[in-house]
């Protein structure tokens, strides 16, 4: 930040190098080597990857667009410049015709519309993009908030076009799951009409309420989400219903605590949560969503899979069971008013408070703002509409310092009815009532394995057919000429393709589903336009390559889905033989199958060989061994985002943003100690919010605490500002005196505090310094011309305000002086 408010002024310069550029832009920085030469280093190589979006912030005072296109552009890219409007209004830069289509120049307005272009879209949705900053980009802090706008844009439209990527790996657990997916949730539609049930987040609210919910634990039906299973139990909060989602492998890692409760309760999971939970929960598991991705008769009703979150799912399962109340705690959907984003004594609450990430803001019922990753931002949006399509349901939150969810009242718990659950009632929810007897499992799982097998027989068919097609491209794509040939062969890929959208429409939809990233990739960014009759037989070479390796990639899964399915049937199988299903469970690290297995066949444990009753007490230790305590990261990872979090200082500063500063304040006191680099952001911090809210002397007096030797440009100019507005000159001086090593910009100021004082011959230098490198600054040369007068060199005065008439015949000011003087 300057010492007053930064501005673009239509000054150029002209450098050692004898290049033209904006020293309010780009500082000193072309004073020390020459524009090429530090592009090549900076941007050369970055530059040249092809088949790639270039969304590049800031245009160096426009050398660096020429830089770009007095290169070749490389194949298949785009370069996107985005610059200030008021960098803009003063550069002119001519783009070529021949690269007018790959090379374009914008405004941060008109970059958000350009996002949305399919021309440009495309490269987002296959995250072939690349972000540059300029120079100027990096150095000037009046670019913070066009770099903030960018990022936040692209952030918001890939998050939105990126959705459709994320659905392998749920396929591929679904299809992992199969064995243990037998007993879909809709088993408990309608089962608690006219109750209440309260789902329980692991939000920073959800410390407040566990007495509440521990003195009404009889008349309320209990739904946790897995990662706080184990923390409620310690509580003494038994959880009804534990739900889990997450398809990611560290889900398992986090949730040891849950595993343990198998006992108490029943474990309600997505079809595509993680293998590793569901293949090792020891008693009672009901699923929502298909139990194979592509068979919908075998799940007519279940319960759906509602996202994006846990407790957005939680929060279905619970509409779906009748509840007509359903209460939210520890479901805040934002950060805690100290930064932290989960209850105590869980591994994320650990990590403190995230002060380098710029997060949305929202609004909570205490009126505040708070913080919150743009995941949940749009859970808050997808929650608001699920309730708003069940008006017949009450739904409450009880933490007043939760996000506002419209349609979500916030009541104090004290306040809210509840009515009696009796206890036939509640052993609807009893967990042995979903355990399976080993017939009545195997019988299941005979089912399953028999619907696979008809999907792995149309995926072997369809594989030979897509064989078949790719061996017709790659022949076609040899045939240069338009003969009867040729029209025979493109007819029996039509015959071919015909099939794959009928004959297996399913299948080949679901492949394609499956399949959409690679799909994705298959669309190319080049122009239509350019396309040669190569360029079209190669297209259709890539969509059979892509279609065949995906399809190969689905019918391998399952295959390894039967295999597990041979596997658990083989559990149940006379005589027993560890060898027919143990190297399964090593194979998928599931060591956790030998308690089931030793629970389901306890009546036969004694009459084991010792070998045996070996091979399940290290298979059993090496379940507990899967438990990997993780290194808990302590505050000292601040240190780490201290980059990050300048940055967002710098961009709440720009805003004003009192509440965002503030919030730096309370999130970096408690560490301010630790390390000089977030002492200074911690004083920096402080003295803003002071000098914001008017607190000037305090804002003073918070910011000289910084030890001088730790004082740079921006600290520098916040001292040079309050001391000038509390009339504290020689403060200023010396701070000036200081901060023109950074910028040229601040000789003129320089010059002026020190003439306030006295210092006249001083105020001279600084003047003629500034002057000699920039001798067309109008605004300058008025001052100084004053200045002159003041001093009693009134020639010298006449002198300077007639190089002002020179540069600008019609100024005003200079007019009105000249013929003040010459009288």
């Amino acid at each position: 930040m300057s010492s007053q408010q930064s501005v673009i002024t239509n000054i150029f310069t002209v450098s050692p190098f004898n290049e033209y550029y904006l020293p309010s832009v780009n500082r000193r920085i072309f004073e020390k080597v020459d524009s090429v030469s530090l592009f090549n280093k900076k941007f050369h190589s970055k530059f040249k990857q092809e088949n790639t979006l270039h969304i590049i912030v800031g245009m160096d005072s426009g050398l660096l667009a020429n830089y770009v296109m007095d290169y070749p552009l490389a194949d298949g890219s785009k370069y996107l410049f985005v610059e200030l409007d008021e960098v803009l209004n003063f550069l002119n830069v001519d783009i070529p015709d021949s690269i007018n289509n790959s090379f374009s120049i914008c405004s941060a307005t008109q970059f958000k519309k350009i996002l949305k272009d399919k021309d440009f879209n495309l490269f987002i949705v296959k995250h072939k993009f690349k972000l540059h900053y300029s120079t100027a980009a990096t150095s000037n802090d009046i670019y913070t908030l066009l770099n903030h706008d960018i990022e936040k844009a692209i952030e918001h439209e890939y998050f939105e076009s990126s959705i459709g990527f994320t659905q392998k790996i749920f396929f591929k657990r679904q299809l992992d799951n199969l064995s243990e997916n037998l007993m879909p949730a809709k088993l408990l539609t309608n089962s608690f009409s006219g109750k209440t049930c309260i789902v329980l987040g692991g939000g920073p609210s959800l410390n407040e309420h566990l007495n509440w919910i521990r003195e009404n634990r009889d008349k309320l039906i209990v739904f946790s989400v897995s990662r706080i299973a184990g923390k409620l139990s310690k509580e003494g909060i038994k959880s009804d219903i534990i739900v889990t989602v997450d398809p990611q492998d560290h889900s398992f890692e986090v949730n040891e605590a849950m595993m343990s409760l198998s006992d108490e309760s029943i474990l309600i999971s997505a079809d595509h949560t993680c293998a590793e939970i569901v293949a090792q929960w020891n008693g009672s598991l009901l699923y929502t969503g298909k139990q194979i991705p592509w068979d919908d008769e075998r799940n007519n009703g279940n319960i759906k899979t509602e996202g994006p979150t846990v407790t957005n799912s939680a929060i279905n399962i619970a509409t779906e069971m009748g509840f007509s109340q359903i209460l939210l705690c520890g479901i805040d959907y934002c950060h805690s008013q100290t930064g932290q984003t989960h209850t105590s004594d869980t591994y994320r609450a650990n990590l403190g408070p995230d002060i380098g990430t710029i997060f949305e803001w929202v609004k909570t019922y205490k009126g505040e703002m708070a913080e919150t990753p743009i995941q949940l931002l749009h859970a808050i949006n997808d929650l608001s509409q699920f309730v708003k399509s069940h008006p017949n349901v009450t739904f409450i939150n009880l933490s007043i310092d939760a996000a506002v969810v419209e349609n979500v009242d916030f009541r104090v718990a004290s306040d809210i009815t509840l009515t009696d659950i009796s206890t036939a009632q509640r052993d609807l929810i009893c967990p042995q009532r979903f355990i399976l007897n080993a017939n009545e499992k195997k019988l299941m799982l005979n089912e399953v394995k028999v619907t696979l097998d008809v999907s792995i027989k149309k995926l072997e068919q369809l594989l030979t057919k897509l064989e078949q097609a790719k061996i017709l491209c790659k022949k076609i794509s040899k045939i240069k000429s338009n003969n009867n040939t040729l029209i025979s062969m493109v007819k029996k890929l039509d015959s071919l393709e015909n099939e794959f959208n009928n004959k297996y429409k399913k299948y080949s939809y679901i492949i394609k589903y499956y399949g959409y990233y690679e799909f994705s990739q298959f669309l190319t960014t080049k122009s239509t336009d350019s396309w040669t009759s190569d360029d079209i037989h190669n297209q259709s070479k890539v969509y059979y390559d892509v279609f065949c390796n995906v399809a190969q990639e689905l019918y391998d899964l399952t295959l390894s889905a039967k295999a597990r399915l041979k596997s658990r049937i083989s559990e149940y199988a006379e005589p027993l033989n560890f060898s027919a299903f143990i190297p399964q469970w090593r194979n998928d690290r599931h060591f956790g199958r030998v308690l089931i297995w030793q629970r389901e066949n306890s009546n036969i444990i004694e009459n084991l060989t010792l070998d045996d009753r070996t091979t399940l007490k290290k298979l059993t230790d090496e379940y507990r061994n899967l438990f990997v305590k993780k290194d808990e990261k302590t505050n000292s990872n601040l240190i780490e985002n201290l980059n990050n979090a300048t940055k967002k200082l710098n961009i709440l500063i720009h805003q004003k943003h009192l509440i965002g500063i503030k919030k730096m304040v309370e999130y970096l006191e408690p560490f301010s100690k630790q390390d000089v680099k977030i002492e200074r952001l911690y004083y920096l911090a402080k003295s803003y919010y002071q000098f914001f809210t008017n607190s000037f002397e305090n804002a003073l007096e918070t910011i000289l605490q910084l030890s001088d030797t730790h004082r740079e440009e921006q600290e520098l100019s916040l001292i040079i500002r309050l001391s000038l507005k509390l009339n504290h000159i020689e403060q200023a001086i010396e701070s000036l005196s200081k901060i023109v090593q950074y910028n040229d910009e601040y000789l003129p100021q320089y010059a002026q505090t020190l003439h306030l004082q006295g210092q006249n011959q001083l105020a001279l230098t600084a003047y003629l310094d500034y002057l000699d490198k920039y001798p067309e600054d109008v605004p300058v040369l008025l001052k100084f011309g004053l200045f002159l007068v003041n001093v009693g060199e009134v020639d010298s005065a006449k002198s300077i305000l007639l190089q002002v008439m020179s540069i600008d015949p019609n100024n005003q000011t200079a007019t009105k002086y000249l013929a003040i003087l010459n009288k």
